[in-house]
């Protein structure tokens, strides 16, 4: 072992054989050498070979003195004995008993701060009316808006300067008006509207709430969102592309079928784009004539007095706010503004209407939730108690904001931008409805009136639709096909299918509950009864709800 494993220089000799025989029992141990030789070798074995040295005594650490000084006094052993004294007096004290258990009161709540009420303002007669702007992509429905709100004073020379140096940077120089509204980066990039955008303005006669809509197809149900929510509309009809627009798959005829649906009755027709061929009023008279056929068809079903035509051009701004071009000259009706002034003021449900706002956002704001939709019926005011639904969270409001300025009150037909309440963003969601007495139905069962757009298949029991019910996207599955209507009256047969053109009343059963108030013999139909059926990107049905279960 020794001859084969001898150590290297500079290290002990004695680390091999420590560690052949480190986990070996010695008592056990014969090599055939004896125990003598491990005694003589290693002094005497394992245990007698070290002898362990005697600690030396510490020494007594040094006083602490000052040169000059006295050294200090040992402490007296009669402080020593007083606390003694007085330890064993406090254990002859006997312990006091333990005190009855108390019962838990939870502490007072506290009271809420008193909501600060903003200034008075001054109360505006005119009536305020919710506009819809729609039409086919790339007609210039935000151009036209956006010079809209600049002619009448919403956006200021320092605002569209800015957008004009920024959209020619980008290489859209002409699209300046439209990023008056187009405030996203997406949609200014791209330069198509995707969000609905809310704006406002108002007339000599009228407050106008501005919702524009997304015109392409694969935002159509942003653009139903908008149309809910409006009172009346207006069609913009590009003159430059009208056939890629009206015919040839465009989205002008599903716009108009969907506004008829969800119970717009009036709409400005605007002419657009019309200097680009050169004011032509043969061009004008024939674009006028084929819209104004279809609105007023069996398919759509306007009456004649409430569509009216504005020839204009949304980029120049001829005949929005003033008619200047001498080739207009062969026009002599209203202006754009004129013609939004002529629109009558839709009906309103009595101040004492329970209170029903649709969420149509909501957003966080600090440790509160700001909510923003239009006011259905009765009123809302700061510091009242309300009721978010189909949570059923109560809470106070905080503060409201009606067109960009802090107000006390709104009422039926005011489109809020701001309802601060003071709760967690998930006891609110888009598609809810915020109510007081009269709570709304929460239901996901709806028997439903359909009427059938055009559709490649029929509807037939356990069609999965999306299912648009005012600002809520929801999906529906087809339960049952109860009845078919045919000229107002309801037949005895139950239908198998739904085709292009039929009404019947059907149910649905939605993937989760939702606000929703039936449709009144008595009242009128509110947005929180109508609906929109989709499949396959395309509308196969509109209505209202009759009952839920």
């Amino acid at each position: 072992l020794m001859s084969t494993s001898f150590p290297r220089a500079g290290r002990r000799s004695t680390s091999i054989m420590t560690r052949r025989v480190r986990n070996v029992d010695m008592s056990d141990w014969d090599d055939g050498w004896g125990d003598d030789s491990w005694s003589g070798g290693w002094g005497g074995g394992w245990d007698e070979g070290y002898v362990k040295p005697k600690a030396k005594p510490k020494a007594a650490p040094k006083a602490n003195v000052v040169p000059g000084m006295a050294p200090a006094k040992a402490k007296s052993s009669a402080k020593a004995s007083a606390k003694a004294e007085a330890k064993s007096k406090a254990e002859a004290k006997p312990k006091a008993e333990p005190k009855a258990a108390e019962k838990f009161e939870p502490p007072a709540r506290k009271e809420e701060d008193p909501v600060e009420l903003p200034p008075e303002a001054p109360q505006d007669e005119r009536p305020t009316i919710s506009l819809v702007v729609v039409g086919h992509v790339d007609a210039g429905k935000s151009t036209l808006m956006g010079h809209l709100l600049c002619l009448v004073g919403q956006v200021s020379s320092k605002q569209l300067h800015k957008f004009e140096k920024e959209s020619k940077e980008m290489g859209k120089a002409s699209f300046f008006y439209a990023w008056v509204l187009d405030e996203g980066d997406d949609e200014r990039s791209r330069g198509v509207t995707i969000d609905v955008c809310v704006k406002h303005f108002s007339t000599k006669s009228r407050q106008f709430t501005i919702l524009d809509a997304p015109g392409h197809r694969d935002f159509v149900p942003n653009m139903v969102h908008g149309a809910v929510q409006a009172d009346v509309a207006i069609l913009v009809v590009d003159v430059s592309h009208f056939e890629a627009g009206f015919d040839r798959g465009g989205q002008t005829k599903e716009h108009l079928q969907l506004i008829r649906a969800l119970g717009i009755s009036n709409v400005v027709v605007a002419v657009n784009k019309l200097d680009t061929c050169g004011w032509d009023q043969k061009v004008f008279e024939e674009t006028k004539r084929r819209v104004h056929d279809y609105m007023t068809g069996p398919e759509v079903g306007f009456k004649q007095s409430s569509v009216n035509f504005v020839p204009l051009s949304g980029f120049s701004g001829e005949n929005m706010l003033e008619r200047k071009e001498p080739k207009l000259s062969w026009w002599t009706g209203p202006t754009l503004v004129e013609a939004l002034d002529q629109l009558p003021p839709p009906p309103r449900p009595s101040s004492t209407a329970p209170l029903r706002l649709c969420v149509s956002d909501v957003y966080r704001s600090g440790a509160n939730t700001c909510l923003s939709g239009k006011v259905v019926s009765g009123t809302i005011s700061v510091g009242q108690k309300v009721l978010l639904q189909p949570s059923n969270e109560q809470t106070t409001v905080k503060s409201l904001q009606l067109r960009d300025a802090a107000t006390r009150s709104a009422k039926a037909g005011d489109h809020l931008d701001s309802v601060l309440v003071p709760v967690e963003p998930q006891f609110a969601s888009i598609g809810g409805v915020i109510s007081e007495r009269s709570p709304v139905p929460v239901s996901d069962t709806l028997q439903v009136q359909i009427l059938v757009f055009d559709t490649e298949v029929p509807l037939m029991r356990g069609a999965q639709l999306m299912c648009y019910l005012h600002t809520e996207t929801l999906t529906a599955t087809l339960v049952r096909l109860e009845k078919l209507i045919v000229k107002g009256e309801a037949q005895e047969r139950r239908p198998k299918c739904l085709v292009k053109g039929n009404n019947a009343i059907v149910w649905l059963q939605l993937n989760e509950k939702v606000c929703v108030e039936p449709k009144s013999a008595s009242a009128a139909v509110t947005p929180l009864s109508r609906f929109v059926l989709r499949d396959r990107g395309r509308t196969v049905g509109a209505g209202v709800v009759l009952a839920v279960q």
